[in-house]
């Protein structure tokens, strides 16, 4: 369903730090991970969690950018990890104890309605006691096909663990089980879980979430990264009846919706392939690139260096700027010429080297606009934006790469590289960004399709205006 989707945007956007305004007077995270390791290995000491292998957290190959005041952990150094026991059914009893279930779990809730099996209450007390789930509990299924289903446990009801489920909390409760609850839904989680599946029957426990790293914020953003996620999965479970209407709603923020449409068009999962469609483009020297995701077999992986070429602006100094045309001076387009307010300036032609036709890409290099992409005007550009050159253009639909520059796989790469923001990107920052190249034919059926579905955006932001004023 569209909206489960959008929820996981949300949730990723969360845990990567995104989703909330950070507070970088907020102690950071290390001070209470540091608690956490000393919670865990006084509840060693005490006999009250089994002693395991531990994990070094300086070790962690961070899967993706955090905040500066945040850190990793391995979820084992920060939280109790749990399995369920392995009931028999000659065990099973007509009343007695009741053994919580995979079939218990509905992802988000619990229904211990759903399946009721029992144990003997004498049996529970003798071998099972640590068992009984406590209200704040996680619950998670951690095999067969409901793998993943995740719940918090909220009932006064005597219940045991039982096969296929595992329950996690963070040591002492020193952190906000609810944060690590949203962590544990997440895409991300999940992926690292299946990364570790053998075989075809998913079949985890212990060693498998142990080793996963879960980024840890201060105490006081994981508060606020649960009241934003609460808010906006509020908000969108209250759209939930208009899905069924607007089949393509991929969020009730626009620029989600546009996230995800763009994501799925280079993903080539936007439109129907032909696969007799062939790309003829033949390049001596390619750089090697890591494919990001998989795309239909008839495309193809290159460098964004193999294939288009970035040429920073010019600009005499402001000193000869003038705000009115003059003979023999040129417009000179800045940033903001590309938003709603174009302050034109113009400057004489023989002082800029650097020209656009109309119909060029641009992009913004560096500052708070960073990632946008512009059609150009004709005239000269300034040192803030740089003009994309397309080396093979019988290969390359223009607006095919325009909405490119628009998906996250360009988007982060610039926001998220080494250099800061005021520091922007050069082109040699672009010669691992992966491109991926449809056969000409396929981009315009992309280019048709996206036409058609990112104007919703503009309709999904009068409905989230209107839903906010009643």
């Amino acid at each position: 369903m569209i909206v489960d989707k959008l929820k996981q945007s949300i949730l990723q956007s969360a845990i990567s730090g995104n989703l909330t305004s950070q507070n970088m007077e907020d102690k950071s995270s290390f001070e209470i991970v540091n608690k956490l390791l000393i919670e865990k290995k006084k509840l060693e000491n005490e006999k009250k969690i089994l002693k395991k292998k531990w994990l070094n957290n300086d070790e962690i190959d961070k899967p993706f950018n955090i905040p500066d005041n945040w850190c990793w952990s391995y979820l084992s150094n920060v939280s109790v990890i749990q399995e369920g026991a392995g009931i028999r059914k000659y065990q099973y009893k007509n009343s007695g104890i009741q053994l919580f279930s995979v079939t218990n779990i509905l992802d988000g809730s619990i229904d211990l309605e759903k399946k009721k099996l029992y144990i003997s209450e004498k049996e529970f007390n003798d071998k099972y006691k640590h068992l009984q789930l406590n209200i704040g509990d996680i619950v998670t299924a951690c095999s067969g096909g409901s793998w993943g289903k995740v719940a918090i446990y909220d009932s006064d009801d005597i219940v045991m663990l039982n096969t296929s489920t595992l329950r996690l909390r963070f040591f002492g409760d020193l952190c906000n089980n609810k944060y690590l609850y949203y962590v544990i839904k997440s895409s991300y989680f999940k992926k690292m879980l299946s990364n570790q599946l053998v075989g075809i029957q998913p079949n985890f426990g212990y060693s498998h979430y142990s080793t996963i790293p879960i980024p840890i914020p201060p105490l006081e953003e994981q508060q606020r990264i649960v009241d934003k996620i609460e808010e906006l999965f509020a908000k969108l479970d209250e759209i939930k009846t208009i899905e069924d209407e607007l089949e393509m709603i991929k969020s009730v923020f626009p620029n989600i919706m546009e996230k995800s449409i763009l994501e799925s068009a280079i993903m080539g999962k936007l439109s129907r392939q032909n696969l007799d469609e062939k790309i003829t483009l033949v390049i001596d020297k390619i750089h090697k690139i890591t494919p990001p995701f998989d795309i239909p077999k008839n495309w193809s992986w290159y460098s964004h260096n193999d294939l288009f070429e970035i040429v920073g602006g010019s600009q005499p100094p402001k000193s000869r700027f003038f705000s009115q045309k003059k003979e023999g001076y040129i417009r000179l387009y800045q940033i903001r010429d590309y938003g709603p307010n174009p302050q034109p300036i113009y400057v004489k032609k023989d002082d800029v080297t650097k020209f656009s036709d109309k119909g060029d890409i641009i992009l913004a290099r560096y500052g708070g606009s960073l990632g946008k992409v512009f059609w150009a005007e004709s005239g000269a550009y300034n040192v803030a934006l740089a003009k994309v050159i397309i080396k093979y253009p019988q290969m390359i639909n223009k607006k095919y790469l325009y909405y490119y520059y628009l998906a996250d796989l360009y988007q982060s790469k610039v926001k998220n590289g080494n250099r800061s923001a005021q520091a922007g990107f050069s082109k040699d920052d672009l010669n691992d960004l992966p491109f991926p190249l449809p056969p000409i034919e396929e981009q315009q059926r992309i280019v048709d399709k996206l036409e058609q579905l990112l104007p919703l955006c503009d309709d999904i932001a009068n409905i989230v205006e209107e839903l906010n004023n009643d």
